[in-house]
């Protein structure tokens, strides 16, 4: 389900619609958003086009219904798998570079229908955040064609791999099968590395730090398929058997922001309603009612650190002498500008 709000063009109408969806979303309903500032005609025009894209569905045949059962089912089998807390899964087409030498192939079985074949040394980047320190396993979904067409090479960059694979280039995992077994052969699967004394415990990354990293993928025998790479804090979980060689579907598109802690949010909050009182702005009664009502006494939450604006690159303190400049335009409405540190090119230090 989708909610919109639309709002016609007045000076509270974003206030009227914040305040909505602040109301939806108490009540559990996530998925909605709010469209603004239109005029009367545009917003009635706007509601005549939601209303006349509702079409009642077709009866389908008795074929069509028995072709959407068994798909829905085969989806409720996909939907089953499950993964561990810490897990993240990366669509090998999805990368952010690809070398020359990496190809997107069609592949039938492969997660979304398609997969990436790479000559050797060719790398694919993806920019992937990492929520957790210690150790992350990585598997990845694959086809091995033949003992020559059987490995690939796995990394992130600036992270200690183990095993490490030195061919592979720093921070280098190899994952491949081991000569002379050919039960990998023409089939896919998921597949982790060797260790090298002979246990059973998958090739791992040493996380130093959460945060943005570049994982990359490295051809290392032309013809080898890659379909997903898997990363996951449990050493236990073997995605080869939780989905028998299946991809395992994304229910959810990578975050493009970086995760805050409640604690954070309640600093941002009162940061706010600092640089608010300090230009003072006025504050709806509306804004201090949702505010108590939601997230409490504001006293309470943690005291922002530092000068009240920040440069706008580093975030690096700034002087009075800046801050004050800010201050003195913040209710300008055709002047908008920043103000960065000597450090980031700027005036100030």
């Amino acid at each position: 389900m989708l909610i919109v709000v639309g709002t016609r063009k007045r000076p509270d109408g974003n206030l009227k619609a914040i305040f909505l969806l602040l109301d939806l979303w108490k009540k559990g309903v996530r998925d909605c958003f709010y469209d603004a500032n239109l005029s009367e005609k545009q917003f009635e025009r706007a509601c005549q086009r939601f209303g006349s894209s509702y079409t009642e569905p077709e009866q389908a045949l008795p074929e069509e219904e028995k072709e959407e059962a068994e798909q829905e089912e085969k989806n409720i089998r996909q939907e089953l798998i499950r993964v561990p807390k810490n897990t993240l899964i990366i669509e090998a087409e999805t990368a952010i570079h690809f070398d020359n030498g990496v190809t997107i192939v069609d592949e039938e079985e492969a997660s979304n229908g398609k997969a990436i074949d790479s000559a050797r040394g060719a790398r694919s980047i993806y920019e992937v955040y990492i929520p957790k320190t210690g150790k992350w396993y990585v598997w990845i979904r694959t086809y091995y064609k033949s003992g020559s067409e059987d490995s690939y090479w796995i990394g992130i960059e600036d992270v200690e791999p183990y095993p490490w694979d030195e061919q592979g280039g720093p921070n280098a995992i190899k994952i491949w099968a081991v000569p002379g077994d050919n039960s990998k052969w023409n089939r896919w699967l998921w597949d982790t590395s060797t260790h090298p004394l002979g246990k059973s415990i998958p090739g791992y990354f040493n996380i130093k730090r959460r945060g943005y990293y570049r994982v990359w993928s490295k051809g290392r025998e032309p013809g080898t398929r890659l379909d997903q790479i898997l990363l996951t804090r449990s050493r236990r979980f073997n995605p080869e058997t939780a989905s028998e060689g299946n991809p395992i579907p994304l229910h959810t598109e990578p975050h493009p922001y970086e995760p805050a802690t409640f604690e954070e949010c309640q600093k941002l909050i009162r940061h706010a309603v600092e640089i608010s009182k300090a230009v003072e702005t006025e504050f709806p009664w509306e804004f201090k009612y949702w505010l108590h009502d939601i997230w409490g006494d504001i006293r309470k939450f943690p005291e922002h650190e530092g000068s009240l604006f920040k440069c706008h690159k580093c975030e690096a303190d700034l002087p009075d002498q800046a801050v004050d400049l800010i201050k003195q335009h913040a209710h300008s409405d055709d002047i908008q500008f920043y103000i960065l540190c000597r450090k980031c090119g700027g005036e100030f230090d």
